[in-house]
Protein backbone atom coordinates (compact mmCIF):
# COMPACT_ATOMS: atom_id res chain seq x y z
CA UNK A 1 0.00 0.00 0.00
CA UNK A 2 1.42 3.17 -0.68
CA UNK A 3 1.52 6.57 1.17
CA UNK A 4 -1.45 8.22 -0.64
CA UNK A 5 -3.81 4.98 -0.22
CA UNK A 6 -2.44 4.57 3.29
CA UNK A 7 -3.34 8.50 4.06
CA UNK A 8 -7.02 7.86 2.18
CA UNK A 9 -7.83 4.63 4.21
CA UNK A 10 -7.08 6.82 7.56
CA UNK A 11 -8.93 9.45 6.52
CA UNK A 12 -12.06 7.06 5.90
CA UNK A 13 -11.28 5.69 9.21
CA UNK A 14 -11.37 8.97 11.19
CA UNK A 15 -14.97 9.92 9.19
CA UNK A 16 -16.00 6.70 10.16
CA UNK A 17 -14.84 7.04 14.00
CA UNK A 18 -16.71 10.60 13.73
CA UNK A 19 -19.60 9.48 12.08
CA UNK A 20 -20.06 6.21 14.90
CA UNK A 21 -19.10 8.51 17.66
CA UNK A 22 -22.32 10.81 16.36
CA UNK A 23 -24.53 7.67 16.15
CA UNK A 24 -23.82 7.02 20.23
CA UNK A 25 -24.19 10.58 21.22
CA UNK A 26 -26.72 13.36 20.56
CA UNK A 27 -24.28 16.22 21.12
CA UNK A 28 -21.78 14.60 18.82
CA UNK A 29 -24.49 13.99 16.34
CA UNK A 30 -25.51 17.66 16.32
CA UNK A 31 -21.69 19.17 16.12
CA UNK A 32 -21.44 16.45 13.03
CA UNK A 33 -24.40 18.06 11.36
CA UNK A 34 -22.94 21.40 11.77
CA UNK A 35 -19.63 20.73 10.60
CA UNK A 36 -20.93 19.13 7.58
CA UNK A 37 -23.09 21.71 6.80
CA UNK A 38 -21.61 22.64 3.25
CA UNK A 39 -20.61 18.97 2.52
CA UNK A 40 -24.62 18.28 3.05
CA UNK A 41 -25.13 21.25 0.85
CA UNK A 42 -22.50 20.30 -1.67
CA UNK A 43 -23.93 16.63 -1.97
CA UNK A 44 -27.55 17.86 -2.47
CA UNK A 45 -26.58 20.14 -5.15
CA UNK A 46 -24.85 17.46 -6.86
CA UNK A 47 -27.55 15.09 -6.71
CA UNK A 48 -30.39 17.82 -7.59
CA UNK A 49 -27.86 19.06 -10.43
CA UNK A 50 -28.05 22.69 -9.39
CA UNK A 51 -27.42 24.93 -6.91
CA UNK A 52 -28.43 24.87 -3.30
CA UNK A 53 -28.77 27.36 -0.33
CA UNK A 54 -29.66 26.34 3.12
CA UNK A 55 -32.92 28.34 2.62
CA UNK A 56 -34.29 25.89 0.41
CA UNK A 57 -36.45 22.68 2.01
CA UNK A 58 -34.41 20.50 -0.24
CA UNK A 59 -31.66 20.91 2.31
CA UNK A 60 -33.74 20.52 5.34
CA UNK A 61 -35.06 16.97 3.86
CA UNK A 62 -31.01 16.47 3.15
CA UNK A 63 -29.69 17.13 6.63
CA UNK A 64 -32.91 15.17 8.27
CA UNK A 65 -31.74 12.33 5.45
CA UNK A 66 -27.94 12.64 6.91
CA UNK A 67 -29.37 12.07 10.69
CA UNK A 68 -30.84 9.15 9.50
CA UNK A 69 -27.82 7.91 7.73
CA UNK A 70 -26.00 8.52 11.00
CA UNK A 71 -28.32 6.19 12.68
CA UNK A 72 -28.83 3.34 10.14
CA UNK A 73 -25.00 3.63 9.41
CA UNK A 74 -22.99 0.26 9.30
CA UNK A 75 -19.36 0.91 9.11
CA UNK A 76 -19.33 -2.46 6.80
CA UNK A 77 -21.30 -0.64 4.11
CA UNK A 78 -18.24 1.22 3.15
CA UNK A 79 -18.00 4.85 2.98
CA UNK A 80 -20.71 6.93 4.83
CA UNK A 81 -20.63 9.86 2.44
CA UNK A 82 -21.86 7.23 -0.30
CA UNK A 83 -24.11 6.02 2.09
CA UNK A 84 -25.79 8.99 3.11
CA UNK A 85 -25.90 10.28 -0.52
CA UNK A 86 -28.01 7.21 -1.24
CA UNK A 87 -30.36 8.06 1.56
CA UNK A 88 -30.30 12.14 0.74
CA UNK A 89 -31.73 10.99 -3.13
CA UNK A 90 -33.74 8.73 -2.05
CA UNK A 91 -35.85 11.36 0.48
CA UNK A 92 -35.27 14.03 -1.72
CA UNK A 93 -36.81 11.63 -4.33
CA UNK A 94 -40.09 11.03 -1.82
CA UNK A 95 -40.26 14.80 -1.30
CA UNK A 96 -41.02 15.78 -4.81
CA UNK A 97 -43.13 12.92 -5.25
CA UNK A 98 -45.59 14.21 -2.18
CA UNK A 99 -45.03 17.73 -3.04
CA UNK A 100 -46.28 17.29 -6.45
CA UNK A 101 -49.43 15.03 -5.51
CA UNK A 102 -50.00 17.67 -2.76
CA UNK A 103 -49.20 20.63 -4.54
CA UNK A 104 -47.00 21.77 -1.64
CA UNK A 105 -44.86 24.46 -3.01
CA UNK A 106 -40.77 24.26 -3.04
CA UNK A 107 -38.17 26.58 -2.71
CA UNK A 108 -36.42 29.38 -1.18
CA UNK A 109 -39.57 31.25 -1.13
CA UNK A 110 -41.52 28.42 1.78
CA UNK A 111 -40.02 30.13 4.48
CA UNK A 112 -40.04 33.94 3.21
CA UNK A 113 -36.67 34.61 4.64
CA UNK A 114 -35.51 38.24 4.22
CA UNK A 115 -32.25 37.28 5.16
CA UNK A 116 -29.23 38.09 2.87
CA UNK A 117 -28.89 34.86 0.20
CA UNK A 118 -25.43 35.82 -0.62
CA UNK A 119 -23.76 35.64 2.63
CA UNK A 120 -26.06 33.09 5.13
CA UNK A 121 -23.32 33.02 8.25
CA UNK A 122 -23.56 32.94 11.37
CA UNK A 123 -26.67 33.35 12.99
CA UNK A 124 -28.57 33.48 9.39
CA UNK A 125 -27.97 29.91 9.08
CA UNK A 126 -28.66 28.78 12.51
CA UNK A 127 -31.80 30.05 12.44
CA UNK A 128 -32.68 29.11 8.98
CA UNK A 129 -31.83 25.79 9.51
CA UNK A 130 -33.81 25.29 13.04
CA UNK A 131 -36.70 26.90 11.03
CA UNK A 132 -36.46 24.63 8.24
CA UNK A 133 -35.96 21.41 10.16
CA UNK A 134 -39.19 22.52 12.66
CA UNK A 135 -41.48 22.99 9.43
CA UNK A 136 -40.27 20.07 7.42
CA UNK A 137 -40.20 18.02 11.06
CA UNK A 138 -44.27 18.84 11.77
CA UNK A 139 -45.14 18.29 8.64
CA UNK A 140 -44.00 14.92 8.14
CA UNK A 141 -45.43 14.11 11.63
CA UNK A 142 -48.79 15.57 10.18
CA UNK A 143 -48.69 12.98 7.45
CA UNK A 144 -47.61 10.26 9.74
CA UNK A 145 -50.61 10.95 12.07
CA UNK A 146 -53.26 11.72 8.87
CA UNK A 147 -52.27 8.49 6.99
CA UNK A 148 -52.50 6.48 9.92
CA UNK A 149 -56.59 8.28 10.35
CA UNK A 150 -57.19 7.52 6.41
CA UNK A 151 -56.04 3.49 6.98
CA UNK A 152 -58.94 3.03 9.12
CA UNK A 153 -61.42 3.93 6.13
CA UNK A 154 -59.04 2.40 3.68
CA UNK A 155 -57.48 5.37 1.81
CA UNK A 156 -54.35 5.90 0.65
CA UNK A 157 -53.30 9.55 1.54
CA UNK A 158 -51.04 9.39 -1.95
CA UNK A 159 -54.56 8.90 -3.76
CA UNK A 160 -56.26 11.92 -2.37
CA UNK A 161 -55.55 14.90 -5.14
CA UNK A 162 -57.15 12.07 -7.44
CA UNK A 163 -60.41 12.69 -5.50
CA UNK A 164 -59.70 16.45 -4.96
CA UNK A 165 -62.21 19.00 -6.75
CA UNK A 166 -60.94 20.76 -9.23
CA UNK A 167 -63.47 23.24 -10.74
CA UNK A 168 -64.99 26.58 -8.99
CA UNK A 169 -68.21 24.70 -8.84
CA UNK A 170 -66.85 21.20 -6.54
CA UNK A 171 -64.36 23.22 -4.64
CA UNK A 172 -67.71 25.22 -3.03
CA UNK A 173 -70.06 21.74 -3.12
CA UNK A 174 -67.75 20.32 -1.31
CA UNK A 175 -66.70 23.20 1.10
CA UNK A 176 -70.50 22.78 1.73
CA UNK A 177 -70.64 19.80 2.39
CA UNK A 178 -67.48 19.99 4.51
CA UNK A 179 -68.84 23.04 6.59
CA UNK A 180 -71.70 20.43 7.41
CA UNK A 181 -69.81 17.99 9.19
CA UNK A 182 -69.60 20.47 11.71
CA UNK A 183 -72.58 22.79 11.75
CA UNK A 184 -75.29 21.98 14.22
CA UNK A 185 -76.72 18.99 15.69
CA UNK A 186 -73.77 17.76 16.55
CA UNK A 187 -70.39 17.28 14.65
CA UNK A 188 -70.40 13.93 12.12
CA UNK A 189 -66.64 13.46 12.65
CA UNK A 190 -67.42 11.30 16.28
CA UNK A 191 -70.27 9.18 14.14
CA UNK A 192 -67.53 9.36 11.09
CA UNK A 193 -64.88 8.09 13.40
CA UNK A 194 -67.05 5.70 14.96
CA UNK A 195 -68.56 4.05 12.26
CA UNK A 196 -65.46 4.61 9.67
CA UNK A 197 -67.98 5.16 7.23
CA UNK A 198 -68.82 8.56 5.74
CA UNK A 199 -72.08 9.65 7.15
CA UNK A 200 -73.56 10.72 3.50
CA UNK A 201 -77.27 10.36 4.36
CA UNK A 202 -77.30 13.55 7.19
CA UNK A 203 -74.63 15.10 4.84
CA UNK A 204 -77.53 14.78 2.02
CA UNK A 205 -80.11 16.29 4.67
CA UNK A 206 -77.78 19.17 5.65
CA UNK A 207 -76.76 20.32 2.50
CA UNK A 208 -79.20 18.99 -0.08
CA UNK A 209 -76.25 17.38 -1.97
CA UNK A 210 -76.18 14.19 -4.12
CA UNK A 211 -75.27 10.89 -2.93
CA UNK A 212 -73.50 10.27 -6.48
CA UNK A 213 -71.64 13.90 -5.55
CA UNK A 214 -70.79 12.93 -1.99
CA UNK A 215 -69.97 8.75 -2.90
CA UNK A 216 -67.48 10.14 -5.90
CA UNK A 217 -65.59 12.60 -3.32
CA UNK A 218 -65.81 10.10 -0.56
CA UNK A 219 -62.22 10.08 0.31
CA UNK A 220 -61.65 13.77 -0.12
CA UNK A 221 -64.62 14.76 2.20
CA UNK A 222 -63.27 12.35 4.65
CA UNK A 223 -59.89 13.55 4.68
CA UNK A 224 -61.08 17.38 4.75
CA UNK A 225 -62.89 16.50 7.53
CA UNK A 226 -60.33 14.25 9.73
CA UNK A 227 -57.90 18.00 9.06
CA UNK A 228 -60.18 20.47 10.54
CA UNK A 229 -61.33 18.43 13.06
CA UNK A 230 -57.53 17.50 14.08
CA UNK A 231 -54.18 19.23 14.90
CA UNK A 232 -53.45 19.68 11.41
CA UNK A 233 -52.44 23.17 10.18
CA UNK A 234 -49.42 22.61 7.88
CA UNK A 235 -51.96 19.97 5.72
CA UNK A 236 -54.77 22.78 6.23
CA UNK A 237 -52.65 24.72 4.21
CA UNK A 238 -51.83 22.33 1.34
CA UNK A 239 -55.35 20.70 1.25
CA UNK A 240 -57.80 23.30 1.74
CA UNK A 241 -60.95 22.18 3.96
CA UNK A 242 -62.56 25.30 4.06
CA UNK A 243 -63.45 29.06 2.62
CA UNK A 244 -62.17 27.71 -1.15
CA UNK A 245 -62.31 30.62 -3.52
CA UNK A 246 -62.88 30.70 -7.06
Amino acid sequence: MNDTTSEISGEKRIENEHVLAAKRDKDAKNAFLSDEQLHILHLAARILGRTLSVSDDEYSVSLIAVSEAIDSYDPDRGSFWNYASLVIGSRLKDHFRLASRLEIPTGPDVFGSDMNEEDPTGLQIEIRDKTAVVIDTRLRDELDALSAELEEFDIDLFDLPEYAPHTIKTRRLCAKLIEAFFAPPPPLTDEMKRTRNLPASKLMERTGSSRKFIDKHRKYLVAASLIKAGDYPGMAEYLPVSGMKD
